[in-house]
């Protein structure tokens, strides 16, 4: 590890010995503006040098470590002998380890001025290495560009989760990091960047605890090293409750994600090991487990339930706590899998990435333990069974996880009194399909079938974003086992967000169209139904009367749907 005198500007070495007392600094790179390794050997001779941008940065950082008592100073673009992939891969293994024993971090904010609203704008909370500069430390503080304090991590901790949607323990409490489950630390990295695309795997390694060579060329695959470490050396399966949600590409098939955009909307899924506590490996098959399997019948369709939960909580009254209580609701997460040959599986994601259920429903208190390999193989090789239409229609209108109702589905005969499920069938052809995504002042839908019945669920988002008012209704049609049989009406175009004219046409995003639409909806079906009669297996739908947070404070509905029909029944009876 090289140090910087902050006295006499000199490169010093430590190696085997401990170094001394030390700050750090954190900063975007600029280009050719830095200072390498090479260019601040020569800086005394060289005038070039020192007229750069980075040169009065480090020279900054000096002067205020020189104030706060400290004399050295470690800062990556002059420190590290980038020339040497040797060096640069220790360096790079050992940054959360650099910047965890720092006496401060310097947060150098060049595109921000005190007393402005730039700080929640700067480029700085957007790169992928300065995710680990900002956790790492025992304590961080943030500089304009004019090298003015703006605050610490503590004091600025909501401001900062607000921008990055890291959790604010973490920020508070650097300790706790590795208490967050895999697809939560996934989550921070979720909306940043590197120049690099090897370098979202790499500046990732602190965070997750792992050490692995580099291999710059190696592209996306860097991504995929990383998730196989992390597999090796834990039991957390939100590693697997990542969510597909680009529409212009074919969905890959392997277990692990391609990046950590698909962990974007996992902020609030924690690992639960009361599930499976199996331990499972990576083989040349695949990753090997042994889950909780419920099959559906879908053609060579599965649910597979996860040791992990996604976190809802609300706000109650207490009369002897003038402050309330926080009531947490968890849903278990269930991920879908394609069939491939014997024991083998490949990852689906539709009718939906990931499925939650409750506890309530009776279909979880018998679970089948089944071994099985989720294959790694992200092409379409040895898959057995050819993808269903409804995946053609339904990545023309691609599901947006963030859209804010949570629907929970079941299937199953119910008691008389309070709804409770008496005997469970197995979930039919089930379709969760997102048809318009939400919004501020605008009303999104949700199509979600089995066998003939089928829901259209519609909600609108008020200027908060929250949900003010929903609707549903129920259609019955054998003909309308997906939304493709209404999207072929033109009628229906407010119900889809595939079509940027109907996607921002303001008579599609009010109150008003959102009932018309429903009214629209049963008088067609109703009238299309002549020679059905409606019968006690017709859909139930529950909404709770108020929406739940999850852990930053975003509001979602509780959707319960529970399809009552026998698999053994006539869905729909005939008069007479």
């Amino acid at each position: 590890m090289r140090l910087i005198d902050v006295n006499t500007f000199e490169l010093k070495e430590f190696f085997s010995e401990k170094a001394p007392p030390y700050a750090i600094l954190s900063h975007t790179w600029k280009g050719d503006t830095e200072v390498t390794f090479q260019e601040w050997e020569c800086a005394a001779v060289d005038d070039a040098v020192k007229q750069k941008e980075g040169y009065a940065k480090i020279m900054g950082a000096c002067c205020r470590a020189r104030a706060d008592d400290l004399q050295y100073l470690w800062c990556d673009t002059n420190c590290i002998d980038k020339s040497s992939s040797a060096e640069l891969s220790e360096a790079i293994n050992s940054m959360f380890t650099w910047y965890r024993d720092s006496t401060v971090c310097y947060t150098y904010l060049y595109d921000v001025q005190a007393e402005t609203d730039t700080f929640t704008k700067s480029r700085w909370f957007t790169r992928g290495w300065t995710l680990q500069e900002l956790l790492a430390p025992s304590k961080v503080l943030f500089f304009d560009r004019h090298w003015t304090v703006l605050g610490d991590r503590s004091e600025l901790a909501g401001v900062v989760s607000d921008i990055t949607r890291i959790h604010i323990g973490a920020l508070r409490d650097r300790s706790t990091i590795y208490d967050y489950s895999i697809a939560q630390r996934m989550s921070w990295a979720a909306n940043r960047q590197t120049s690099r695309q090897e370098d979202i795997a790499y500046c990732l390694l602190g965070i997750f605890n792992i050490n692995m060579p580099l291999l710059y060329g190696e592209g996306q695959n860097a991504f995929s090293r990383l998730q196989r470490e992390i597999v090796e050396v834990s039991n957390d399966h939100s590693i697997l409750a990542w969510d597909w949600w680009h529409s212009d590409t074919r969905p890959p098939l392997s277990a692990l994600a391609p990046s950590p955009a698909e962990f974007r909307f996992c902020g609030s899924i924690v690992q639960n090991h009361k599930y499976d506590r199996n331990p499972y490996s990576i083989t040349n098959l695949g990753i090997s487990m042994n889950l909780t399997l419920i099959k559906m019948r879908v053609k060579g369709m599965v649910l597979v339930g996860l040791n992990c939960e996604k976190v809802l909580c609300r706000e109650a009254h207490h009369s002897r706590l003038p402050d309330g209580i926080k009531l947490e609701r968890h849903f278990r997460i269930w991920i879908p899998l394609r069939h491939s040959r014997y024991n083998t599986f490949f990852r689906a994601h539709y009718p939906s990435s990931k499925i939650f259920l409750q506890q309530l429903y009776q279909v979880m208190e018998h679970p089948t333990p089944t071994d099985l390999f989720l294959s790694l193989d992200s092409s379409q090789a040895g898959v057995t069974q050819p993808l269903e239409d409804i995946d053609k229609f339904l990545r023309q209108y691609p599901s947006n996880l963030s859209s804010g109702s949570l629907v929970s589905v079941a299937s199953g005969a119910m008691t008389s009194q309070k709804q409770i499920i008496r005997e469970v069938y197995p979930l039919d052809n089930i379709s969760i399909t997102q048809l318009k995504c939400r919004g501020t002042s605008s009303v999104s839908h949700q199509f979600i079938s089995s066998g003939n019945f089928s829901v259209i669920f519609s909600v609108y988002w008020n200027e908060q974003g929250f949900p003010q008012e929903w609707l549903y209704t129920n259609l019955y049609n054998p003909k309308l086992k997906t939304s493709t049989h209404i999207s072929s009406d033109g009628d229906w175009s407010c119900l889809f967000g595939g079509d940027a004219q109907f996607r921002s046409a303001q008579d599609c995003n009010s109150v008003a169209s959102m009932h018309s639409l429903h009214r629209k909806l049963r008088e067609q079906y109703e009238r299309s139904l002549d020679g059905y009669v409606r019968t006690e297996e017709d859909p139930i739908v529950n909404v709770e009367d108020k929406p739940l947070e999850d852990l930053f404070g975003q509001q979602e509905l509780i959707v319960d749907i529970i399809f009552r029909e026998s698999p053994r029944s006539q869905r729909l009876l005939t008069k007479g």
